[in-house]
This record gives C-alpha cells, structure tokens and sequence, in this order.
C-alpha cells in the first residue's frame, strides 16, 4: 500500500474521528443538558472509526486484486458488516441502559454512520479512479 492510498482512505476517516472526539468532549456539558449523552456518541464514533479503518483495509487490498470484481464485493461485505456491527451495537445499548437511554445520541450514532460510510466509500472509489488512471 503506497503512501497515496494510505492518504486518501484513510486520511480523512482519521481527521474525522479527531474532530467529533474534540466537538464531544468540548460541548460535553451542552450535549448531557440537550439530553445526548455524549459518552454514547464518543462510544459510536469510536465503533465506527474501527470499522472504518478495517473497512478502508479491505478496500486497498481488494483494489490490488486483479479480479475487477473484488472491489464490488468488498464495498458490499463490508457495508453490511459495518451495518450488523451498527444494528448489534444498538441492541446491546438498548437493552443495557434500560430506562437512561438517550434515543437522540442513537440518532447522532446513525448520522455518523452515514458519514463514516460517506466517507470511506468515496475515499475508495477516488483511490478505484486513480488506480485505472495508472493502468
């Protein structure tokens, strides 16, 4: 894996999770009054930061393949991994805080989903385009 893939997979998911850390710890109390428990939010930004990463791993070795398929295939294994993972993790949640859940900090859960899943699917095909720009 070159330094090219490296930055363009995985340098925005990482300047990502840098920045929802800082915004929750920074507007903790904030959050807590606007009853989004923000420990929920930095637990779920966590998850998906891991997933993501794994997920962006998958993608630079499946773009070495010569098979055209196996990048396909893995945008979609690992989106629907990625949203089991997701699914499972809100169960437990759910089931865990009992009556203390804060349905708002789920919903800002699901909002990174979609932006860590944003991002790491258009970090993919820019890395997909440079690489049959080359070939």
């Amino acid at each position: 894996m070159n330094k090219l893939i490296k930055n363009k997979l995985f340098g925005p998911v990482i300047i990502f999770f840098i920045i929802i850390n800082a915004l929750c710890l920074s507007f903790s109390t904030w959050l807590d009054e606007k009853n989004i428990n923000h420990s929920v939010l930095l637990a779920a930004n966590f998850i998906l930061f891991i997933i993501t990463l794994t997920a962006c791993y998958i993608y630079a070795k499946s773009l070495a393949s010569d098979n055209a398929h196996a990048f396909v295939r893995s945008v979609m294994m690992v989106s629907f991994i990625k949203l089991m993972a997701i699914a499972i993790s809100v169960f437990i949640y759910l089931i865990a805080a009992g009556e203390n859940r804060s349905l708002y900090a789920v919903a800002g859960g699901m909002l990174l989903y979609i932006v860590y899943t944003v991002l790491e699917v258009s970090g993919a095909m820019k890395v997909n385009r440079l690489r049959n720009v080359k070939n």
